[in-house]
């Protein structure tokens, strides 16, 4: 087992010094080559990436006995979690990760293939199960994943109605696909009280889709505004709409008078924050880790 840790939580858990923001969520990756050849991402199987990045952050590895024995001692930190390449034996390795972890909720992001493989996570322990999307276009789902977009769905289906509420799916925004396809896909997931975590494509070296752009922070807002709206029960699908291009024009709600700047805060299980996930400490976040900082945005939406 390759067990590695992302450097924000390296500093929280004390094994790093320096500065770093507040998180009450320990991130940990299984390692290892990748079955999968996902355009995007740094450990698909044809990337020249190093393989200690998973999006622009840099991981190191660990052992597993002493971060357990670190984590047992920090009550700063409320939830783990995982996040799984789908490498041989990634299965019996997130077992064995999930029961070493379990005296904290446990969050298992993982390419699941069937719903008995999801089933024997909740049953060594798991808090929640993510089963991620990332493209939500049924046209680019196959060229840049690999596979069909209605399996995955279906799934999902499956999953959120065995364990409700207890499911997670990741979307990335910025691949290609219409603000339509995306408000869609988050209302159909809203409906099955599946969790979306939302996240900024970022172009990475080394992957086959290292030359697309990120997408403009101005769509960025209009979707989180979207699936927060779906999330909360605050909008239906039909309070959408949308142009001949499925550019999302309006929103008929009348979202601003409620606290709609959570919207823009990062997305995901109970605790999550992901800090600089998605984008440079140096630049304007995409997803915001820290209430504090909402209150400098302005004319997003």
């Amino acid at each position: 087992m390759i067990l590695r840790a992302s450097y924000g939580t390296l500093g929280m858990l004390g094994m790093l010094s320096g500065k770093f923001p507040y998180q009450e969520t320990a991130y940990f990756m299984l390692d290892g080559r990748c079955v999968f050849d996902c355009a995007f991402c740094t450990h698909a199987r044809s990337a020249k990436s190093d393989r200690k990045y998973l999006s622009r952050i840099v991981w190191k590895e660990v052992d597993i006995g002493s971060v357990r024995e670190t984590l047992m001692e920090n009550e700063n930190i409320k939830r783990v979690c995982l996040q799984v390449v789908s490498y041989k034996g990634y299965f019996d390795d997130t077992i064995r990760a999930i029961e070493a972890f379990n005296f904290k909720p446990v969050s298992v992001s993982v390419r699941a293939l069937s719903i008995e493989e999801v089933r024997e996570y909740f049953k060594s322990g798991a808090d929640m199960v993510g089963i991620a999307i990332d493209v939500v276009s049924p046209k680019l789902y196959g060229k840049i994943r690999g596979g069909k977009l209605e399996d995955v769905l279906d799934l999902l289906d499956e999953s959120s109605k065995e364990f409700p509420g207890k499911i997670a799916t990741h979307i990335i925004v910025g691949m290609g696909e219409t603000d339509e396809e995306l408000v869609k896909t988050m209302s159909w997931l809203s409906e099955r009280n599946i969790t979306i975590a939302l996240f900024a494509f970022t172009p990475l070296r080394g992957t086959k889709m290292e030359k697309l752009k990120n997408p403009s922070l101005e769509r960025y807002r209009k979707i989180q505004l979207s699936r927060w709206l779906l999330q909360n029960k605050l909008a239906s699908l039909e309070d959408f709409v949308f142009d001949d291009s499925g550019n999302l024009i309006n929103i008929k709600v009348d979202y601003k008078r409620r606290n709609y700047k959570k919207a823009f805060l990062t997305s995901g299980c109970p605790n999550c924050t992901r800090p600089y996930y998605n984008e440079s400490p140096a630049r304007e976040l995409y997803n915001i880790h820290d209430e504090s900082l909402l209150k400098d945005l302005e004319g997003y939406v």
